[in-house]
């Protein structure tokens, strides 16, 4: 048997991914948060006012009537955070700023130019009121990405310039202006003293930074916070603009989590068109609002449009009604498609309301809509008003099973002709796996990983892949691979498309069982019918990098086919040995595909080969069809520090007896000093069977060994 070292030359490969605009992907990154707690206590901050829309602020405790999960729940506590001051039972004290801090943010989304000078003239006007000293403002855009055009801030004059540019319709602009201000992040993250001297930064006054507390603090934690509401994965930018809207929506209410106090988006926008296939992430940004305490005001743009907003949805439910009405009783008995397609119709012409979404979205958040106005600047005020005024109210639930269930939340007050603006509930969720967000979907798949045993519904494969040794242990992938061959596609006959949809959660534990790691990943997918022989011949293939302390760990990962309403859950050993002098190799693993000369190639990215991309696979099983090639991929990593040069060996064994062998040709080390290598192999003429592949690594006196196994199967 003939081993080279090869650029791939030829490379056959086994699956096809299917890519395009119509297929969205939603990755969800644990945020470990700062501040915990090991009391069930809920918090809502309550808006009460009178009919007259003016802030009612002397209630007493006894007045106000909390009702959870249709349990009433008497209050522990509460008090009026007004201004500079929180007044309780009486006494006024002081806000902390740290853990009463009030965060505001204007979110300005692909407007119309009269759009934009309306939104520009509210947002403005809204920076000029009076403002508590712990009140700070930030500036985002949503155009195909999330932008950050101004940290938190109080300066106005920088955010009077923010302002300027997300409303100048130059989003050109909105890359590199959101770099500059993520760089600036790290920098204040990484040092807090200096934060202040950043260009483009406002200090904040030490003195209302709160006891025990200097303003650098304070705006590195801002900063922190900022840079975790940032964190949307770019997989969501698509042609669906819905779908970038609400995963960006979701990262800013996440982000939000680890800080205390009263958070509030200001969302401008011209509507949102809600398809059912994004119902339940839509559904997840209040849940993920209430559990970081924001609340989101909408902000239709689109000024006094009631009448020719409406006449779609109108005119297609006169259709609807029409055609429910029409006379079935013909001697055949027939019913027309419209008429059997009636209740669907209703609920397509009813999504076509714009306005809808952001209604849902205010309501169960605690905020209100503002629209069908030509002057925002007035019900803007109102929105001033609840960020420096509001009561909060403590009660604990008493939740004996945290089954993931919503639970509905209701304020009253009572005083006659008041209106009360709370937070609609949350997800009753236990402390181990409740953090900044817990997209529903996850929750089965929690469940299913405690589950004994295991279900095995779903066919996949998961491991963790070693890669190059730290001081702080080693760099690793951790890799999940789903055949969609075995997954189920449901055809829309009358749209002529399908649909699928692939969830996983995956819990790395230590030696003791204690989860250090949970990842999770949601793939919804659609496309036209045409397409569905090549999405049932793909991969879907997850990876996620991470950095693992020397020990002995497990893998559990848990994937829900959605509609086929099946689980299956694995479980795999994982060892990280402490790092040593001298030679170290990578895991090795079969490649499924390459890409040569990648555009955005990462220098940090392990998957890498001579400027392509390797696409791995988990899968051990090689077809000796006409033209097939093993192609097995490995990271070398020298010791810079001995003179010596690195070589490997490799052995083909079958049955224990070597088939094959030879010396591997190794190129020098890259600027990160590795050298990644393929070696491939014709499978053509080897024999149906098991192999076991065996790698050496020598440099000096060290070694370092690998072992892969392959299995060449007949193509039937």
């Amino acid at each position: 048997m003939n081993l080279q070292q090869t650029t791939l030359r030829v490379m056959v490969l086994t699956s096809v991914l299917v890519s395009g605009a119509s297929f969205g992907q939603q990755a969800q990154k644990e945020q470990t948060p700062v501040i915990k707690s090991t009391v069930d206590e809920v918090v809502l901050d309550v808006v009460v006012r009178d009919k007259k829309g003016k802030p009612v602020k002397d209630l007493t405790i006894d007045d106000f009537q909390v009702t959870d999960n249709g349990v009433k729940q008497k209050p522990t506590s509460f008090r009026l955070v007004e201004g500079k001051e929180a007044l309780s039972q009486g006494a006024r004290v002081p806000l902390d700023v740290m853990r009463q801090v009030r965060l505001v943010t204007m979110v300005f989304e692909r407007l119309s130019p009269e759009q934009r000078r309306s939104a520009k003239q509210a947002a403005l006007d809204l920076i000029k009121g009076d403002q508590g000293t712990n009140v700070f403002y930030s500036v985002v855009a949503i155009d195909n990405q999330l932008y950050a055009l101004q940290d938190f801030t109080q300066d106005r004059e920088l955010l009077r310039k923010a302002i300027d540019k997300a409303t100048a319709g130059q989003y050109n602009i909105f890359s590199n202006e959101s770099t500059q201000v993520k760089a600036k992040l790290k920098e204040m993250m990484a040092n807090p003293v200096a934060a202040p001297a950043v260009s483009g930064t406002a200090p904040i006054d030490s003195a209302a930074a709160g006891a025990g507390f200097g303003g650098a603090a304070m705006q590195s934690k801002l900063a922190q916070v900022m840079n975790d509401m940032l964190q949307f994965d770019a997989a969501m930018s698509n042609t669906e603009s819905t779908r970038t809207s609400i995963f960006a929506l979701l990262s800013l209410a996440r982000g939000q989590y680890s800080l205390p106090g009263r958070k509030s988006i200001i969302y401008f926008t011209a509507g949102m068109e809600l398809p059912t296939n994004l119902d339940e992430p839509f559904n997840s940004i209040a849940s993920t609002a209430n559990r970081g305490n924001v609340t989101i005001y909408p902000v239709d743009t689109r000024g006094v449009m009631m009448d020719s907003q409406n006449r779609g949805v109108m005119d297609e439910m006169a259709k609807v009604a029409k055609d429910t009405k029409a006379d079935t009783t013909s001697t055949d008995g027939a019913v027309s498609k419209d008429q059997i397609r009636a209740s669907d119709r209703t609920e397509d012409a009813m999504r076509k309301n714009v306005q809808m979404p952001l209604r849902a979205m205010a309501d169960s958040t605690g905020g209100f809509l503002i629209g069908d106005s030509n002057d925002l600047r007035t019900p803007l005020r109102r929105v001033n008003e609840e960020v420096n005024s509001y009561y909060e109210v403590f009660y604990s639930p008493g939740i004996q099973t945290y089954d993931g269930s919503f639970r509905g939340t209701r304020v009253e007050v009572a005083r006659k002709d008041t209106v009360v603006h709370a937070r609609a509930g949350y997800f009753a969720l236990p402390m181990d796996v409740r953090g900044p967000i817990m997209m529903p979907y996850e929750l089965p798949l929690m469940k299913s990983i405690s589950t004994t045993p295991f279900p095995k519904d779903v066919d996949f494969r998961a491991s963790a892949i070693r890669f190059q040794p730290g001081p702080e242990g080693i760099n690793a992938t951790l890799m999940v691979e789903v055949p969609m061959s075995g997954v189920q596609f449901t055809e829309v006959k009358e749209k002529q498309s399908f649909r699928s949809r692939v969830s996983l959660v995956s819990l790395l534990k230590d030696a003791n069982g204690e989860v250090v790691k949970k990842l999770s990943y949601d793939l919804p997918r659609s496309g036209q019918l045409a397409l569905l022989p090549q999405a049932r011949a793909g991969n879907f293939i997850y990876k996620e990098q991470l950095t693992v302390p020397p020990g002995r760990y497990t893998v559990e990962t848990a994937v829900m086919d959605h509609e086929a309403n099946k689980i299956g859950v694995k479980k795999a050993a994982f060892v990280v040995l402490p790092k040593r002098a001298g030679v170290n190799l990578s895991t090795v693993t079969v490649v499924r595909g390459y890409q040569p000369n990648a555009k955005g190639l990462e220098a940090a990215d392990p998957f890498q080969f001579q400027g392509g991309k390797i696409t791995p696979t988990l899968s051990g099983t090689i077809y000796n069809a006409p033209g097939a090639m093993l192609s097995l991929f490995f990271v070398v990593y020298p010791d810079p520090a001995m003179a010596d040069k690195a070589t490997v060996t490799m052995q083909f064994l079958s049955g224990g007896i070597v088939v094959g062998q030879g010396e591997l040709q190794l190129p020098p080390a890259d600027a990160l000093g590795r050298i990644p290598y393929v070696m491939s192999s014709s499978a053509e003429t080897m024999p149906a069977g098991e192999y076991q592949v065996k790698l050496t690594a020598k440099q000096g006196t060290t070694s370092a060994e690998e072992t892969a196994f392959v299995t060449v199967a007949e193509k039937k």
